[in-house]
C-alpha cells in the first residue's frame, strides 16, 4: 500500500531524524516538504515545496496526503519577542492542521512540549497548550502531540539555557531513569522514531499525547520492524 506525507520543520532537530529515518523504511513513497528552507532530498520520492508558513492556505492541495507531521517550533530567544514565538509555534502549527483537516489527512503528528498547559504561569508552555487544544478540535480522525522535554541532539545554534538543563539531567538521569519519568531528555531521533512508529503502528483516531516512556515504546516498536 502506497502512502504519502507532508512534513514542515524539516530543518530543525527532530525534522531532519524524522527525514531520514521515513527515507529508510521505504513505506512513504510521497514525502513533501514544505516550508522556506529544505534539507538535502535523500531520493525521488521526496519534493521540495517552497511554502510562507504564514499563508499555508495557498498551498492546501499540498496537504492531500494520508500523514503529516509538523516538526516547527522555536525558542522566546530565536524568535525575539513573544509575538514572533506565538506565530510559530501556535499561528503555523494550527494553519497546518486546518489545512490537512480540509485536505482528508488521515493522522497529524507534531511535535509539542512536556509541559503544554493553557493554565500554566509560563508563557511558552501556556501557547503550547493552546496549540494543543486547538489542534486536538480539528476533525483529522487521529491527531498526536509528542510531549519531549529536553531534545538530544547536534543543533545548528546554541542554546545554552537547553545545554545547562541537559547537563544537570544527564546527571541524575542515571538515578532516576528506571521511573520513566516524562522530564527526562530524550534523542531527537527517539521522537522521529515514534512518530513514524504511531503512523505506522498507532490507532486509526483518537487524541493522543506521548511523553517519555510512551516515545520509547512506539520507537521501540519501528526497531521490530527492521
Amino acid at each position: 500500500m502506497s502512502r504519502s506525507a507532508v512534513v514542515l520543520g524539516a530543518t530543525g532537530l527532530v525534522g531532519g531524524a524524522l527525514i531520514a529515518r521515513l527515507a529508510q523504511t521505504g513505506q512513504w513513497d510521497t514525502v513533501r516538504l514544505l516550508g522556506r528552507r529544505h534539507p538535502p532530498l535523500p531520493d525521488a520520492r521526496f519534493s521540495a515545496v517552497d511554502a510562507d508558513l504564514g499563508a499555508l492556505a495557498e498551498q492546501a492541495s499540498a496537504f492531500a496526503v494520508d500523514d503529516v507531521f509538523c516538526c516547527l517550533g522555536t525558542t522566546l530567544k530565536k524568535a525575539g519577542s513573544r509575538d514572533a514565538f506565538r506565530r510559530v509555534d501556535y499561528d503555523f502549527c494550527v494553519a497546518a492542521a486546518r489545512c490537512a483537516a480540509e485536505a482528508g489527512a488521515r493522522r497529524f503528528i507534531i511535535v509539542s512540549a512536556v509541559n503544554a498547559d493553557t493554565g500554566s504561569l509560563s508563557f511558552y508552555a501556556r501557547v503550547k497548550g493552546e496549540m494543543e487544544d486547538t489542534v486536538a478540535a480539528t476533525d483529522i480522525p487521529l491527531v498526536a502531540f509528542m510531549q519531549p522535554s529536553l531534545l538530544r541532539g547536534a543543533r545548528d545554534e546554541t542554546r545554552i539555557a537547553e545545554q545547562a538543563g541537559e547537563k544537570v539531567l544527564s546527571l541524575v538521569t542515571p538515578l532516576v531513569g528506571w521511573t520513566k519519568a516524562a522530564w527526562l531528555p530524550i534523542a531527537a531521533e527517539t521522537v522521529a522514531d515514534a512518530m513514524v512508529a504511531l503512523a505506522l503502528h498507532g490507532p486509526e483516531t483518537g487524541r493522543l499525547r506521548l511523553r517519555y516512556k510512551d516515545m520509547h515504546a512506539y520507537a521501540r516498536r519501528l526497531g521490530e520492524d527492521e
